[in-house]
């Protein structure tokens, strides 16, 4: 009987920092480049009498030009390393690949650029949850990095990024001149409701079946789970557990926007937050009977 091979792609600590620095200049001459464009692209935001970080500012726009592109850019990473490192036990918990480096590194450096960006934005409530899922999720991402484990996991959580494409589009939306016209369109209307099921699909439903499928691999192959850390075990799950609460809270706006949007009866807290259970437990069911 053949027995999978688990792939490998091994990188000196030289060539990473190397590629590190790579990205993170692409990164930071992407936001700032990002800036000129946003004048060209939506007249708005050049009016220097309103708030620069905020809805028809020029970083809001520029920020959500980068979000945009990030997130374009990073889902065929994740993807790719989702069909290399989905062959076997071994591989999701140990094998890392070509796709699975890049978007990890794509990933941290991306959030570290961003981190100075939202303090020039200016800070509030809602991005100092921002903050914490940034640092978060670079210890997470840059702990696998380092030590090439657990790469497919954070590729099939990577793929919640999709949704952000839909949200920085909401975002470029309030930058126009004529938005109360845009928010009227079909467009925009088809957007929201796709923001809204990406945000169902690859957030509230994804993290617990991944967190489930991460469980139930350990529990039915610890002798091939056993060798990931300690820091591993918990900053994984933490992770997941704490970027799903974040993403549970913010669902609540992002479905009162397309309730709007779409002239629908908005529903109350209670009720979504019945639907956010729901939708978790299908995640822990769709996760466990995964592999």
């Amino acid at each position: 009987m053949d027995v999978a091979v688990t792939p490998r792609y091994d990188l000196d600590l030289a060539g990473l920092w190397q590629l590190v620095l790579v990205y993170v200049t692409i990164c930071a001459i992407a936001q700032v480049v990002a800036i000129p464009v946003s004048w060209m692209l939506f007249p708005r935001v050049r009016d220097l009498n309103q708030a620069r970080g905020e809805p028809g500012g020029d970083l809001w726009a520029a920020d959500a030009i980068c979000l945009l592109l990030f997130s374009v850019a990073l889902l065929p990473s994740a993807f790719g390393s989702i069909h290399v490192l989905s062959q076997s036990v071994d591989a999701r918990w140990n094998g890392s690949c070509l796709s699975s480096i890049h978007g990890c590194v794509l990933l941290c450096t991306r959030l570290l650029v961003h981190i100075p960006f939202l303090f020039w934005k200016g800070m509030n409530a809602s991005r100092k949850r921002i903050l914490v899922h940034h640092v978060m999720v670079i210890l997470v991402y840059g702990t696998g990095l380092v030590k090439g484990s657990m790469h497919f996991w954070g590729a099939i959580a990577g793929l919640c990024e999709s949704s952000n494409i839909f949200l920085a589009n909401v975002e470029l939306v309030k930058c126009c001149s004529d938005v109360h016209r845009l928010k009227q369109s079909f467009l925009y209307k088809l957007n929201s409701a796709c923001l809204t099921l990406a945000y169902i699909c690859c957030r509230l439903v994804l993290f617990p079946a991944v967190l489930a499928a991460l469980l139930t691999d350990a529990y039915t192959h610890p002798e091939l789970t056993v060798r990931s850390s300690v820091l591993e075990w918990v900053l994984m799950p933490m992770a997941i557990c704490c970027v799903w609460g974040m993403s549970a809270f913010e669902f609540r706006n992002i479905f009162e926007g397309m309730s709007k949007a779409m002239d629908l009866k908005v529903k109350s807290a209670s009720s979504l937050l019945q639907l956010e259970i729901w939708l978790a437990v299908l995640g822990l069911l769709v996760g466990h009977c995964l592999f």
